[in-house]
């Protein structure tokens, strides 16, 4: 086989999408300016060996989401801290800055000069494990879905950088959800991104929750062409352009489409230019018949009654005794309105709705923001001794320990790492001492996506973690009881 011609561009691509992510060059400041305050405070503490968990503490509030999550983008995630060691260059650049010239004159130089000590080349790498769930596993809102250890000092560094899990699962849980809904891929692009390497992120999550691989994202198909595929046919732009005041719209109109029909041999007619009910159904119909030399024209409504146009131009085919043609219809569809078009095409023709095609559009970027899953990285352990962050908000309380999470029969449990646990192990070793060491192909983790979305009824914590909670409550009730005595509270 001749070498492909592309691979060497591909791959550089790819380089330069990961090392996009990470920390603006090697810039350690990639944090909240407290993460310098607290730990310049007490070096020993930062010093210490902790351990952060990184929980969502609701699910997405859509119909039938039941608080499942699908855990995705390990490799977007992992690299703004992980693609390529620091440097000490990058070290004491930030610590001139911060330590002079900085509003907050803080740096935590004990911290960042064990780093030193502990690297004896340029390249520094962090002291830091992270455990979690590999790409594709269903997990349960409110428990631990990953945990990071290391110096406390400098765990707590990664904290906003791992916040952002919330765009990737969120995003692979939609995929999972319109899935569910439909059996028709249900993608054509990501334009709400605010910039390209976000819509590669969260394509590649869709692709790991659900396995949607058609895109109008033409950079995603490129460098991944064993993921994603193509799809374009007529937009607005071109549907008007043949407009002016001298002549009717709708022979603008069919003008547009039988060009573009002539063209490419293919089609999905924008038919809601000047009317969908109307003019564009005049016009598709008789573009069709005007090109018997191909069966691959079909429709597109966005806009109106969606399910009731889906009908309409599914019978108005069939009458001119035309095989039934593809139909896509968007209007930033959901999974529940997918169901509903398909519910009434049943209802209406007695059919399955085998030749509608959703097209979802803005839906996936509806509640991609971390408030909708309340992601939450917070300490759970120091120096081996359990955490705990108190909540008098229901769901906000952590779970203390050194957390691994294991599955039993259809209740997931999260034990601490130092007890026996009867059950599968689920957590997996996603870096060692600095270094990503998760790799693993992205159809594998749409497989265990699909694999365990229905497979977990609830979670619980283990006798220890239980045990330390409990511990927990109860020194909390007692001290509270103590100072409400004291303050004359009653």
């Amino acid at each position: 086989m001749s070498p492909d011609p592309f691979a060497a561009k591909r791959q550089a691509m790819r380089d330069e999408f990961f090392a996009k992510l990470f920390l603006l060059g090697g810039w350690i400041g990639g944090t909240d300016t407290y993460k310098r305050t607290m730990w310049s405070a007490v070096p020993d503490i930062a010093l210490a060996r902790a351990a952060y968990s990184l929980t969502f503490r609701k699910g997405l509030p859509e119909p039938g989401s039941n608080d499942r999550l699908v855990m995705a983008g390990h490799e977007a995630m992992l690299a703004q801290w992980f693609h390529r060691p620091l440097t000490r260059a990058d070290v004491e650049l930030a610590r001139r800055w911060y330590a002079g010239h900085s509003a907050v004159k803080a740096f935590p130089h004990e911290v960042w000069d064990a780093v030193l000590a502990e690297n004896s080349g340029d390249g520094l790498t962090l002291p830091i494990d992270i455990w979690g769930f590999p790409g594709g596993q269903t997990f349960l809102a409110g428990m631990p879905c990953l945990s990071f250890e290391g110096p406390g000092g400098l765990v707590s560094y990664l904290e906003p950088a791992m916040c952002r899990y919330f765009a990737p699962v969120i995003q692979a849980t939609k995929a999972r959800l319109m899935a569910e809904a439909t059996p028709r891929d249900a993608e054509f692009g990501l334009r709400s991104a605010p910039v390209e390497v976000n819509n590669l992120i969260l394509l590649l999550a869709r692709y790991v929750g659900g396995g949607g691989q058609l895109t109008s994202n033409d950079t995603a198909e490129f460098l991944y062409p064993e993921l994603f595929r193509s799809v374009g046919t007529i937009g607005h732009e071109m549907m008007c352009a043949a407009q002016s005041f001298d002549r009717p719209l709708a022979e603008a109109e069919y003008e547009m489409m039988d060009r573009f029909v002539t063209h490419h041999g293919t089609a999905s007619l924008l038919c809601d230019l000047v009317d969908a009910e109307t003019v564009g159904l005049e016009n598709a119909l008789r573009v069709i018949c005007s090109h018997p030399e191909t069966d691959r024209v079909g429709v597109r409504v966005d806009s109106g009654d969606i399910a009731g146009q889906c009908v309409l131009y599914f019978e108005r085919i069939a009458a001119l005794g035309v095989a039934p043609r593809t139909i896509v219809f968007e209007d930033e569809v959901t999974p529940e309105q997918v169901r509903r078009v398909y519910d009434v095409f049943r209802a209406e023709t007695g059919l399955e709705p085998t030749m509608l095609f959703p097209g979802a559009g803005g839906y996936w970027w509806k509640l991609v923001h971390r408030d909708t899953v309340s992601a939450a990285f917070k300490r759970t352990a120091t120096g081996g001794v359990p955490n705990i962050k108190f909540s008098n908000s229901p769901g906000k309380e952590t779970l203390p320990g050194t957390i691994r999470v294991y599955a039993r029969g259809d209740v997931l449990v999260a034990a601490d790492a130092t007890e026996p646990v009867d059950g599968d192990p689920l957590f997996v070793k996603l870096v060692e001492n600095g270094r990503v060491v998760y790799r693993e192909d992205f159809a594998a983790q749409r497989d265990r996506a699909a694999a365990t979305w229905g497979r977990y009824a609830r979670w619980e914590p283990s006798p220890r973690v239980a045990e330390y909670l409990s511990r927990f409550r109860a020194m909390r009730a007692a001290e509270i009881a103590a100072a409400r005595e004291r303050l004359g509270g009653g």
